[in-house]
């Protein structure tokens, strides 16, 4: 019997595939969800991992967690840290390209106290989001902590300062002892040889910063011994325990127009070098002193008459012809000394002060003006340049050597004194005082002898024997009223060279009358000291105002 079979053909795809497809989605889909929670993964480069723990340390952004540090790991060359970093969801947009990175913990610095609150729960490391949009992975850890939020309004500013004392990161900016910015970065120019430095003033405060603003280091306790005296200032506690940096308009003038961002400014060593360096309209001029010049030193005052005009520049100054320094020559004994006018110091308006001086300092030296050196304080031994007039300087015209002309000076100090005193020797070394005293010896010799003879005459005469000598006594009477009479001649001609008009009581005139010169010289001194005996170190105290008395 021949059947035939019959074949059935069954699908090819079975139900029961459907269960490993929905796990394998399902499994897809847990490990998207896994990963996309976890977050994004960045690499933080250190210079070492103290305190920081992987999988304990955390990222934060004001005190809320952001992310954790999963592992650390040695780089290649074993010369830094690296650190693997899970940031979680939600928190990528702040991974900016400028973000900033620093480990939190206990720190003492120039800017305070601050991490007390990681004693307990350890370090952590904060996150500052920067001003870029597009993000990165790899960012480095800076060793100090950010001291400007980008929230934080305000304007920047440069400093340069070639003298000043080095200051650190955070060092407070002060108008008038109030806080209103401080230093954002500090770095040491090596070309220049100059510390450069950033600050930040916080708005509203950057419209005091006008183009004529001046800063200096203020360091809490200044002590200047200068031509003027001792001067001790302080500033605040803050600034005594800190520093810091001082800014303000120099003395009698106004805030000129609000500087713009980033405007670079001199930082002086000092209030007083900051007002120095606000006369740039001057001019130079070489002084030559016949004398000593120990005690002046670049930057002691130019004065005249006790008015401020100008500046010591160098001291002695420094210039060179055929090849030999000026004051090194063997035909000028002198030693010139480099100053500087400074015609705003004259007058506000500089420009004018400038045309006045030029057009009337010829017409003044001939008139007399010198310029000598006057102690300024004699407990430092500084002197300072003063110009005045002189009445009885020799006729002068302002010269010109090399490059700068030359304003003539005269001897002064105790150089002028022992030059008078010299004089006055002189003077009476030249008098013929043993001449005098010969001739008045001479005479008394023969009023002696004439007494003796007068005397023996006399006895004579009394003895009985007088007809016999008296024609011998006679003739020596005669031939003593002779001597007698030669004698009174020479003795009247010595007294004529003491009658006025005499050559001799001219020199003497001239010599009392330098004597009265300088007993007139040294009679305030004399005076001061008896009133102020520590006067040669301190000034004088002023005299308080008197205190009007009431009416009976």
């Amino acid at each position: 019997m021949n059947e035939k079979a019959y074949i059935e053909s069954k699908p090819k795809f079975s139900v029961i595939w459907i269960v490993p497809v929905i796990a394998i989605i399902i499994t897809g889909w847990m490990l998207y969800q896994h990963q996309a929670n976890k977050g994004h993964t960045i690499f933080l480069k250190m210079d070492n991992a103290d305190g920081i723990i992987a999988g304990k340390t955390e990222i934060k952004v004001r005190s809320v967690q952001i992310g954790l540090v999963e592992s650390l790991k040695l780089q290649i060359d074993q010369n830094a840290v690296i650190a693997t970093i899970r940031i979680f969801k939600d928190y990528d947009s702040l991974l900016t390209k400028d973000a900033k990175f620093w480990t939190v913990k206990p720190r003492v610095d120039e800017s305070g106290i601050s991490g007390l609150n990681t004693l307990l729960s350890g370090a952590y490391i904060e996150l500052l989001p920067g001003e870029s949009t597009d993000t990165a992975t790899l960012f480095t850890m800076q060793n100090q902590p950010a001291l400007i939020a980008p929230d934080i309004e305000g304007v920047r500013y440069k400093l340069k300062a070639a003298n000043a004392e080095v200051l650190d990161v955070g060092t407070g900016i002060f108008f008038r002892n109030y806080k209103i910015g401080q230093v954002e970065t500090a770095s040491f120019n090596e070309k220049t040889l100059e510390m450069d430095y950033g600050i930040f003033i916080n708005s509203p405060y950057n419209e005091l910063i006008s183009k004529n603003a001046i800063f200096w280091v203020n360091s809490g306790v200044e002590v200047d011994l200068s031509t003027e005296g001792i001067r001790v200032s302080t500033g605040s506690l803050s600034k005594l325990i800190k520093g810091g940096i001082s800014v303000d308009y120099p003395p009698n003038t106004e805030a000129d127009t609000i500087a713009e961002q980033s405007t670079q400014y001199k930082l002086h060593k000092n209030f007083a070098v900051a007002l120095e360096r606000r006369f740039d309209l001057f001019d130079l001029y070489l002084v030559e002193f016949e004398q000593s010049i120990k005690g002046l030193k670049p930057g002691a005052p130019v004065e005249y008459r006790g008015m401020r005009i100008g500046t010591v520049e160098q001291v002695p100054a420094q210039l060179v012809r055929n090849g030999q320094p000026l004051y090194f020559q063997q035909d000028n004994t002198s030693i010139p000394v480099l100053i500087k006018v400074e015609y705003g110091r004259i007058y506000e308006v500089d420009q004018q002060a400038k045309e006045y001086w030029q057009s009337n300092i010829e017409k003044w030296i001939k008139n007399g003006l010198r310029a000598s050196l006057k102690s300024g304080n004699l407990l430092t031994g500084a002197v300072y340049i003063e110009l005045d007039f002189y009445s009885a300087a020799k006729p002068e015209i302002i010269a010109k050597h090399l490059v700068y002309p030359v304003l003539p000076s005269v001897p002064s100090g105790f150089t002028a004194l022992s030059e008078q005193v010299m004089a006055l020797l002189n003077k009476l070394n030249k008098l013929p005082l043993d001449d005098t005293l010969n001739e008045a010896h001479k005479t008394l010799t023969a009023y002696k002898q004439l007494g003796n003879e007068t005397e023996r005459l006399i006895k004579n005469l009394n003895n009985k024997k007088v007809p016999e000598k008296v024609d011998k006594n006679l003739t020596q009477l005669q031939g003593t009223l002779t001597q007698l009479t030669s004698s009174l001649k020479q003795f009247e001609k010595t007294l004529s060279t003491y009658q006025q008009g005499s050559s001799v009581m001219d020199q003497l005139t001239d010599t009392l009358s330098e004597l009265e010169s300088l007993s007139n010289t040294l009679k305030p001194v004399t005076k001061g000291l008896n009133e102020q005996p520590n006067m040669l170190i301190f000034d004088k105290d002023a005299a308080e105002d008197p205190i009007p008395r009431k009416r009976q």
